[in-house]
């Protein structure tokens, strides 16, 4: 279903500002909208000072079966009331129709800033991560209501990791026994569980060892270590029937984007390389980034695994592959296709890639595709931005 833009442009006249940013399209132009969360209550988040960790970041924005973009952002409600038992602090998500009007506001109560987030399972339910929990929230007759309780689930502090699975299905909470800073890599011991968001409630399996990382709804899938150029996977909680596949990341990071097409992001030695390949090894396609151009790890795909989108820095001076000097001077999220084609190329900030190599540690920056491919929605410093895609 696409956006009726025809017939909704008095709807959102009231939230377009200022120019689009650019948006460079195969065939024809894409359409874009723009509008600010500001007018919801969004607030700027307080810079992460430097040898301070924060946490694991968690998804911001998204898109259901019906084209409706969720949005989700913590703000300080009253600092006067504040304390330690009650730190006055709100995550806050938003559903916005085609029409570009909210329908659904909900509001958790949280204990920081920072690793907030919120996942739709295969029917657009919601899964929110606040207040060191992963909660649920059920439904009555296929309808939420804003004042409905959230059903706690599965701890997850601020060193808690999400992953999920591209059809929605299953998601995998990994959780660390030891806190971490930013540049402290002994993480301790880790507790895994995962849940089929395809039940409801959904189902919880307790001690699923190493099922976090990048999963389908079948197998964990782990990338080369760079030393040797193996990737490997195994039935999800199951890692003792591990098998390597013959796959030459040569430095990159696997994504799979279903089980029998697998996505090698950054290959080679200038972390350039594209390349979609079958589980055996064989090519689907191969491109090359321009020179100067970084692929970075962060990828969104459609349920079917027919359309993805990724992010790139373009850097001048230095060589970012080796972590040395150099600044980056652009910054874009591109869409392909299965074959090769890029369909859509969005121009950034650079200023979100900055901070580091992986734009994530930028705590309001994240991007979503439509379960069918087809919209493309970037959340950049309380603006969102929402692509149609032919």
């Amino acid at each position: 279903m696409h956006w009726s833009w025809q017939r909704n442009l008095a709807a959102f006249a009231m939230l377009l500002f200022g120019a689009c940013s650019p948006v460079y399209a195969q065939s024809q132009a894409a359409k874009v909208v723009k509008f600010k969360l500001e007018d919801y209550g969004w607030q700027p988040l307080p810079k992460q000072q430097r040898g301070e960790w924060a946490g694991m970041h968690s998804r911001l924005v998204s898109i259901d079966h019906e084209g409706r973009v969720l949005v989700g952002f913590a703000t300080r409600e009253n600092l006067s009331l504040a304390n330690r038992e009650h730190p006055g602090l709100s995550f806050h998500i938003l559903r916005f129709t085609l029409e570009g009007k909210v329908d659904l506001s909900l509001v958790l109560p949280t204990n920081n800033l920072f690793t907030n987030g919120f996942y739709l399972g295969p029917n657009d339910q919601i899964f929110a991560r606040a207040n060191d929990t992963l909660q649920w929230m059920p439904e009555e007759d296929g309808t939420r209501k804003e004042d409905a309780a959230w059903w706690p689930l599965v701890p997850c502090p601020r060193n808690c990791h999400i992953s999920q699975s591209p059809s929605h299905r299953t998601l995998t909470v990994s959780t660390y026994s030891k806190e971490m800073s930013e540049r402290d890599y002994d993480r301790g011991t880790r507790t895994n569980t995962m849940l089929d968001a395809s039940l409801s409630p959904p189902r919880v399996v307790q001690g699923c060892p190493h099922s976090g990382g990048i999963i389908t709804d079948k197998f964990s899938y782990q990338s080369s270590d760079n030393i040797s150029t193996d990737v490997r996977r195994w039935p999800i909680c199951d890692q003792e029937h591990d098998v390597e596949l013959p796959l030459d990341m040569r430095g990159g990071m696997v994504v799979a984007l279903n089980d029998e097409a697998l996505l090698l992001l950054g290959a080679g030695k200038d972390r350039r390389g594209l390349d979609l390949v079958s589980p055996n090894g064989q090519p689907r396609f191969h491109h090359e980034m321009p020179k100067h151009d970084v692929v970075t790890e962060e990828v969104r795909s459609d349920e079917r695994g027919d359309r993805f989108a990724f992010t790139v820095q373009t850097w001048r001076g230095g060589f970012p592959a080796l972590d040395i000097g150099g600044k980056v001077f652009a910054f874009r999220v591109v869409v392909y296709s299965e074959t090769g084609q890029q369909l859509a190329a969005v121009s950034l900030n650079p200023q979100l890639a900055n901070v580091s190599l992986n734009p994530y540690y930028y705590r309001q920056f994240d991007f979503s595709m439509s379960p069918d491919g087809h919209r493309l929605a970037i959340l950049d410093e309380g603006v969102v931005t929402v692509v149609d895609i032919q």
